[in-house]
């Protein structure tokens, strides 16, 4: 089925080359002008001075010095177009904040697997991997000009689909690798968009600055918030300059390009309906606007901000959009599948709603360890595996049992054995309550820290979002009665509270040893947590982190 008019490979492969060569030149043209003015107006200005002495002179625009001026602009718009796509892919990299997979997080192993069967299926293609630490959804691919591929994906996207549809979005990004349109386009982004993307993020910076001088400091020092005031006048004009330039350079992005992406995805996982659902969930979500990257919206399989010419296929948006309308993209997919849209926003209604987990049963069995030639004791068999001294040797017996038997014995603490001698497993960390050591456990796909004598939960600061946004884990129904106390209450108090709260003996972190903050998680999520802003962890009670999950999750529905 033809999305458009037919076009061969080489037609394509020409177009794009044509566009790179078009790009250059449009450069070239961008410094020739200005230098070309500034010449004109010097040498009026000499013409006019020594027309006083000379008498009658005429006066050239062009001449043999034209030469000159295009030769400056042309080592001007090299330097440029060396310097952009020098470090291009790592400097976008660093502006959005993309970090390496996780390894011990099963979500990220999960794409990276993913990863490894598309290279497999695309002939063997190398690429980069990389995580957005954002709730967003989006995916996008980079390249350069020496050969150097990456495929990242936001927490949020990969959260939210399944396998199948996680496996359709990295198709459909390696199919811009593929076919070389990431390399154009990362390049066209490379001249301005990531100068105002870079322009973008010292402006909020200022921003933030400013708001925090004119509501903290008075009086003489009230100078510091007018300076920095003034000084992001500058940075948003040239951030609009940059910006309009970025902007007229997405004229030689075809929209066509993402129609050939989806093609080339449906090819090569043979799954035209996972595809669809996947641009349907990050279509009617937050896909980034705000966070960072609108600037850089070429390289996304779908626009980070919501932009109405979008969603138009009219002369004026085929000019200037990148990203051709979504429904219509839909559209074109499910033909592939013979469904409709219809179908697929009445299959996505079931995933709707909190999930219900049913409460836990605290084990009755209990064990008696020979500890130092006396049995100690009687602790559960997770109590057991945050002791150092427990070894495999240890001789047990269960509570009001005289027989004996040794730890390794017991399924459940032979596995704990053979996993305490991994790395994550060897990062000792004390309750701040019950003082013995906390225990490795998964939670939500990652690792987190958990005391079996308390059920405290230490989470650290780069994990929580991933938490947070994602739903695996369902809620038992004393959690949900709570969260909905807590979501009411919260509508009552005043938005300006105290967020810190004061307590007679301040938690110990269980990192560095000093002292924590109590306060509230948020001023819209009333959960009391305990963080240490040194170490970036934070503490939180039995079924607080739950809670704060389920609250979260009801503000979503």
């Amino acid at each position: 089925m033809a999305i458009r008019e037919f076009k061969t490979f080489w037609d394509i492969e020409k177009e794009k080359t044509w566009r790179i060569y078009v790009l250059f030149a449009i450069l070239l043209l961008f410094y020739f002008v200005p230098i070309f003015v500034i010449w004109i107006i010097v040498k009026f200005l000499i013409h006019v001075r020594q027309s006083v002495y000379q008498g009658d002179m005429q006066f050239n625009i062009f001449g043999f010095d034209t030469w000159f001026v295009l030769i400056t602009a042309g080592i001007a718009a090299a330097l440029h177009w060396y310097y952009s796509n020098k470090k291009v892919v790592s400097n976008i990299l660093l502006l959005l904040g993309a970090q390496y997979p996780d390894k011990n997080d099963r979500y990220h192993y999960v794409f990276q697997n993913v990863v490894d069967e598309i290279e497999t299926a695309a002939g063997g293609l190398k690429v980069e991997r990389y995580i957005l630490p954002t709730g967003a959804m989006n995916a996008f691919a980079l390249a350069d000009l020496n050969g150097r591929y990456v495929i990242g994906i936001t927490e949020g996207l990969l959260s939210r689909l399944n396998r199948e549809e996680l496996q359709s979005v990295v198709a459909h990004e390696m199919s811009h690798i593929i076919s070389n349109d990431c390399l154009q386009t990362t390049i066209v982004c490379s001249l301005f968009s990531i100068y105002s993307e870079a322009l973008a993020h010292f402006n909020k910076a200022i921003s933030k600055t400013e708001l925090r001088s004119s509501s903290i400091f008075k009086g003489q020092t009230q100078d510091n918030a007018t300076a920095t005031g003034l000084l992001s006048f500058p940075v948003a004009l040239l951030l609009f300059v940059t910006d309009t330039l970025g902007q007229l350079l997405n004229m030689f992005i075809s929209r066509e390009r993402e129609y050939r992406a989806d093609a080339s995805a449906v090819r090569l996982t043979r799954n035209p309906l996972s595809l669809a659902t996947a641009l349907y969930k990050i279509g009617t979500h937050w896909r980034g606007a705000g966070y960072g990257g609108e600037h850089l919206s070429p390289i996304f399989i779908l626009n980070p901000q919501y932009n109405k010419l979008d969603e138009h296929e009219d002369y004026f948006a085929t000019l200037f959009s990148t990203h051709p309308p979504l429904v219509k993209r839909l559209q074109i997919i499910l033909d592939f599948a013979h469904a409709d849209l219809a179908e697929i926003t009445q299959y996505l209604k079931r995933d709707k709603g909190l999930k219900i987990e049913p409460e836990m049963i605290k084990p009755r069995l209990k064990f008696l360890a020979e500890h130092e030639n006396k049995w100690v004791g009687p602790f559960t068999i997770i109590q057991l595996q945050s002791f150092d001294w427990l070894d495999p040797e240890t001789k047990l017996r269960i509570e009001g049992v005289d027989e004996i038997f040794i730890a390794n014995e017991i399924p459940s603490l032979n596995y704990f054995f053979h996993k305490r001698d991994e790395p994550i497993w060897r990062i000792r960390r004390l309750c701040p309550d019950c003082r013995e050591w906390l225990i490795v456990q998964e939670y939500e796909g990652l690792y987190v820290w958990r005391c079996a004598f308390c059920n405290g939960v230490l989470v650290e600061g780069k994990k929580l979002p991933r938490i947070i946004v994602r739903k695996e884990k369902g809620f038992t129904e004393r959690v949900q009665r709570f969260a909905q106390l807590l979501r009411k209450n919260a509508k009552k108090r005043h938005p300006h509270f105290n967020i810190r709260l004061s307590v007679l003996h301040p938690r110990k972190c269980p990192k560095c040893g000093k002292n924590m903050v109590h306060k509230f998680y948020s001023y819209a999520y009333h959960i009391e947590i305990d963080t240490c802003s040194a170490c970036n962890i934070t503490w939180f009670d039995p079924d607080e982190l739950e809670i704060l999950q389920c609250l979260i999750e009801m503000e979503e529905e």
